[in-house]
């Protein structure tokens, strides 16, 4: 009577990985078939990018949302310009205040649901503070100018 055939890979050991004959994994430097990932301890070189619609294999960061910091670079812009308009001729000086407070307020409220935002909420939260501070100097500019025209200031 024969005794049975052992199991498939009873018995036997596991694959040498120093063996240079084993067919498994590729030999450094040859083709990897596109969609199969890089066997364990080849990396891609240096500067190498996956193809379009793939995940990065090291599991970066997806890049900040550029229209955050387009509205926080704008949102500062437009508040550094209404300071001075501000002070200059309060009956314009409001539009960019306003501007300056809308664009910071609606793009901070997109940051708070996007992780990636971080770069964007410095350039927001000084528009949103420009903008209030050209308000108040708008308020005051037109506050002192229709002062001057109700006591009428004359020199003699």
């Amino acid at each position: 009577m024969s005794t049975p055939p052992p199991p498939p890979g009873y018995g036997t050991l596991p694959p040498d990985p120093e063996d240079p004959g084993r067919q498994d994994r590729p030999i450094y430097g040859q083709h990897v078939p596109p969609g199969q990932p890089a066997p364990y301890g080849q990396q891609p070189p240096y500067g190498h990018q996956p193809p379009y619609g793939q995940a990065s294999p090291y599991g970066q960061q997806p890049p900040a949302n550029s229209n955050l910091k387009t509205m926080g670079i704008v949102s500062l812009v437009v508040g550094i310009i209404a300071l001075p308009s501000a002070c200059c001729c309060w009956f314009l000086g409001w539009i960019p205040a306003l501007a300056a407070l809308g664009t910071g307020i609606y793009g901070l409220t997109q940051a708070k649901d996007d992780p990636t935002a971080g770069e964007a909420k410095p350039f927001l939260i000084a528009g949103v503070a420009l903008g209030a501070i050209a308000l108040l100097l708008t308020a005051a500019s037109a506050i002192f100018g229709a002062a001057s025209f109700v006591t009428d200031y004359t020199t003699y």
